[in-house]
């Protein structure tokens, strides 16, 4: 993983420490992953509500998607799932929910607390086949320190 990377582990490790509530751990946590990366169009956070993914803080245009059922678009797929999807051409997948017709590909991590799904990182890129096994493990680590942090948070 590049350095790039590894700061962006590091920052997100700091913020987790110093949130004093879930809201402000995701809300900050959100915009330093959109920040990462120019290829970053629409970043957020769905979280788990009942059967139901709804939009938490995110940062990008305004989604008519605030509430998604399991098995329904790429993020119900992943949360279903309980592992990484990577689509590289969203047009061709018949699984996409379209948040906005600008949006090539996505990638969505699921936050996972054992074999429950708490919720998922989304993200959206303008560019086709954006996503990389760089973006996966740097986001599948960041997923595991926002679960921690989010347990510890609410105990």
């Amino acid at each position: 993983m590049d350095d790039s990377r590894v700061q962006l582990i590091d920052k997100i490790r700091e913020v987790a420490k110093q949130a004093e509530d879930v809201d402000r751990l995701l809300k900050d946590s959100i915009e330093l992953i959109d920040n990462f990366s120019d290829g970053y169009d629409w970043t957020g956070y769905y979280l788990m509500k009942g059967d139901i993914l709804e939009v938490g803080p995110y940062v990008g245009e305004e989604t008519p998607h605030t509430k998604i059922e399991l098995n329904q678009g790429i993020c119900g797929a992943a949360a279903s799932q309980k592992q990484t999807v990577i689509v590289s051409d969203v047009n061709a997948d018949p699984r996409f929910l379209a948040c906005s017709i600008t949006t090539k590909s996505e990638i969505v991590v699921p936050l996972m607390d054992g074999d429950i799904c708490l919720g998922e990182i989304d993200i959206d890129s303008n560019q086709p086949n954006f996503f990389r096994e760089d973006d996966r493990i740097m986001l599948e680590e960041i997923a595991e320190l926002i679960v921690r942090s989010l347990k510890d948070l609410s105990s």
